[in-house]
């Protein structure tokens, strides 16, 4: 008889978290922004995949596997912009490299959940309804840019989703690169 995983199901999502001085400086611009412009805190992050449905034990196997399948490359990111989009209030553009489109369908096509919809990487730095003279406001207070590169060298696989308050996410489990 095959085993059956009963384990609850989760939804998650799958994050490249900068690090070193690249996230310093976001966090910095991100205590500064919420100052100003509040909405809740959130670790700064550039999502692969999002709307994933299955047990936890099923997703960190999932993770394991794309992190295994990829190999470190740098992320770049420009210029601050901002939307009428709560989770897209003010955030930081991401160059879209060959290396992202490939870690983002290889993440799609291991989560099975094909096609992906369409991909805008970025890094976000303020969630919420924020009025927009103040985003344009905190993008010039910040020079308009944020040119900063970071190494992605791991996953991570996080509890962030609509169900679940921002407040509320936590990572459920890391994964590094293959070397």
């Amino acid at each position: 008889m095959a085993h059956q995983d009963n384990s609850p199901v989760v939804r998650s999502s799958v994050w490249i978290v900068p690090a070193g001085d690249a996230l310093a400086r976001i966090e910095k611009l991100t205590r500064q922004a919420h100052a100003r412009a509040g909405g809740p805190r959130f670790k700064p992050h550039l999502t692969l995949l999002s709307g994933s449905e299955t047990t936890q034990a099923n997703a960190e196997l999932r993770a394991k596997h794309l992190a295994a399948k990829l190999a470190p490359f740098e992320i770049t990111l420009h210029r601050i912009e901002w939307r009428r989009e709560y989770y897209r209030s003010l955030y930081v553009a991401v160059e879209l490299t060959p290396a992202l489109i490939a870690a983002r369908r290889a993440a799609y096509e291991i989560f099975e959940m094909n096609p992906p919809p369409p991909f805008d990487p970025h890094v976000s730095l303020v969630y919420g309804d924020v009025d927009e003279a103040l985003k344009r406001e905190l993008a010039a207070g910040a020079g308009g840019r944020l040119d900063l590169k970071f190494k992605a060298d791991a996953v991570q696989l996080v509890n962030a989703s609509p169900s679940v308050a921002v407040t509320g996410w936590k990572t459920l489990a890391e994964f590094k690169f293959a070397a």
